[in-house]
């Protein structure tokens, strides 16, 4: 080629798909870079786009998303009982791609409308068909044909969070890993609580851009919607350290379905949805490339930071005297094996953890018996005695039932939810630095220089009950035929036959609500608690693998033969050349 013909530099994907394909042959304990590299790569080349649709639970995330897909997909009233990953990408027909734990797939192609769409979803991650996740499912990916996801837009349907991120928020904040922008809803019953405004502290420095939806402002006249709208961003100004002026979208996610639904335009512009579609089609014209282009680039940088780390520890250990070198591999062997020694300890910390949660569980349980035994019955009593009527007292136990207790049930598990967060968010800390303290041990051992990347020390937390994410309706009543039978006995005898029923339907209903929602909880616990732990495992692995093996090969060429080592050496150095001088582009992009 004529030298004096300018040609482009390469793009960042050209550059992350080199850099895969060179850490790739560097060895094996290179490899889980190299395919951490291409999937970058990868995502910068289909242009594919991560949107997120954040909100606590019943704030009507999933009627948003059917909305701006516009066919009801995904169910609102499906709650799914763990933390399974569900993205929704362009496709030219209905299909849903099933991934499961323990690497089998399953394709469900062609399916033909929204209602069979969300049936064949109903059966992968809902607490009705699949009750504590007993399929296996690690994700499930939609392909539509909406016209909301052009230009490359995935959306990824998130965990209702109940407090900050114990995903992880589960799954939540693992997601967020993955995201370039987020829409995080609330809704005006009431605008925000303090369980949105930790997560969206913890979400912030996550994700580039988020964009803050208000919705089910159809409750609301122009005045309220107006009031709730100025106090919801007084809230993310002073609570969370949101510009003033940040733009806040009122919306009706469950008109703007309907409209979508009926073809009704006014309708759907009325629901405040199309602003949102307008304006997400605006920062993807604008501002998508340059925003995913910057997500990519950081997480690039990081990942390029440990390669360089375990490429310059082995050219250290090349370069040692062997009578050094074997001191210094023995010592780091001490800290490995210190590191899992704490990584015994912090699962022993989180076995104690998970028991003292397990206990508060069953107090609260027990309160909430009491509680309701006591509330239930005092209807019942109030109602009878109004009325004298048994199916009277019936009726306003099934009021209750239906109205007042869901409540209660839901802020207590959204407390309870609180209250596991702030536990495990010292573990997921601890566990954090103890992975980072691998790195920076065979740095400071090897005298090698490390630059410890601003992530490096958060721990991804992967792990959450998801209790909140529940349906709290409260088990039926038992007819009661016996009344009408009764009527000829003495009105003494009949009405304490009655209150001995009323009393049994008062025990039956607290017996099993109450049960029910201990036992998901203690359920919920148990996975939550099961998946930090084999989180801490895996990244403890990875850390030591990378570092241990560079290491390891350098020792075993050195043994092996002075040559050998000779050559291992000039091949470090020129990777680390290579790595450097592509990083430097990267970084200079």
């Amino acid at each position: 080629m004529d030298p004096m013909i300018a040609t482009d530099p390469p793009s960042l994907a050209t550059d992350l798909a080199d850099l895969a394909g060179r850490v790739r042959s560097f060895g094996p304990e290179f490899v889980s870079a190299a395919d951490r590299f291409d999937d970058l790569a990868r995502r910068l080349d289909e242009g594919s786009f991560h949107l997120a649709v954040l909100g606590q639970f019943k704030r009507g995330k999933s009627t948003l998303l059917n909305a701006l897909l516009g066919e009801a997909v995904l169910p609102s009233s499906v709650v799914p009982l763990t933390a399974i990953p569900t993205r929704i990408r362009s496709g030219p027909v209905r299909q849903v791609r099933i991934a499961f734990a323990d690497g089998r797939a399953e394709v469900v192609p062609a399916v033909p409308d929204a209602p069979a769409l969300a049936g064949v979803l109903a059966r992968y991650v809902t607490e009705e068909a699949n009750p504590a996740n007993r399929l296996g499912v690690r994700e499930v990916e939609v392909l539509h044909p909406s016209p909301a996801l052009a230009h490359g837009v995935v959306l990824i349907d998130t965990p209702g969070i109940g407090s900050t991120y114990a995903h992880n928020t589960a799954t939540t904040m693992a997601f967020l890993a993955e995201c370039d922008a987020a829409l995080f809803l609330v809704s005006a019953d009431p605008p925000i609580t303090a369980v949105e405004v930790e997560f969206l502290r913890e979400v912030r420095g996550r994700v580039p851009r988020l964009f803050f939806l208000l919705n089910k402002v159809d409750y609301l006249t122009d005045e309220e919607a107006a009031k709730a709208t100025g106090f919801l961003r007084r809230m993310l100004a002073e609570q969370a350290g949101v510009p003033a002026d940040v733009p806040i979208y009122p919306v009706s996610a469950r008109r703007g379905l309907a409209a979508r639904e009926s073809g009704d335009a006014g309708g759907w512009q009325a629901s405040g949805c199309a602003e949102v579609a307008d304006r997400l089609l605006q920062f993807l014209a604008e501002e998508k490339q340059q925003v995913l282009e910057s997500t990519v680039r950081q997480r690039a940088v990081e990942l390029a930071d440990e390669v360089l780390l375990a490429l310059r520890l082995s050219l250290r250990a090349i370069s040692m005297p062997i009578e050094e070198l074997d001191t210094k591999s023995r010592q780091f062997d001490e800290a490995v094996a210190a590191a899992e020694q704490q990584r015994r300890f912090a699962k022993d910390m989180l076995a104690g953890e998970q028991k003292r949660m397990a206990e508060l569980v069953e107090q609260r349980a027990s309160e909430l018996r009491q509680q309701y035994r006591l509330q239930l019955g005092a209807v019942a009593e109030e109602a009878f005695r109004e009325s004298g009527s048994e199916s009277v007292a019936v009726e306003a136990m099934a009021g209750a039932v239906a109205t007042e207790f869901p409540r209660e049930l839901e802020a207590t598990a959204a407390l309870l939810d609180e209250e596991l967060a702030r536990r495990l968010r010292i573990h997921h800390e601890n566990a954090a630095r103890l992975i980072g303290s691998v790195r920076t041990a065979a740095a400071e051992l090897f005298e090698v220089p490390y630059h410890v990347p601003g992530t490096e020390h958060r721990f991804e937390q992967r792990s959450r009950a998801w209790w909140v994410r529940r349906d709290f309706s409260m088990s039926p009543l038992i007819p009661i035929p016996a009344e009408m039978v009764e009527r000829a006995l003495p009105r003494v005898l009949r009405e304490r036959r009655i209150r001995e029923r009323l009393s049994r339907q008062v025990e039956n209903l607290v017996r099993s609500n109450v049960e029910n929602l201990r036992w998901s909880m203690i359920q919920d616990l148990d996975a939550a608690f099961r998946a930090f732990a084999t989180e801490l495992d895996q990244g403890l692995s990875d850390a030591i693998q990378a570092t241990h093996g560079a290491i390891l090969a350098a020792v075993e060429a050195r043994r092996r033969h002075e040559e050998a080592g000779r050559d291992l050496a000039a091949a470090r150095e020129r990777e680390i050349a290579l790595v450097e001088e592509v990083l430097a582009r990267v970084i200079r992009a």
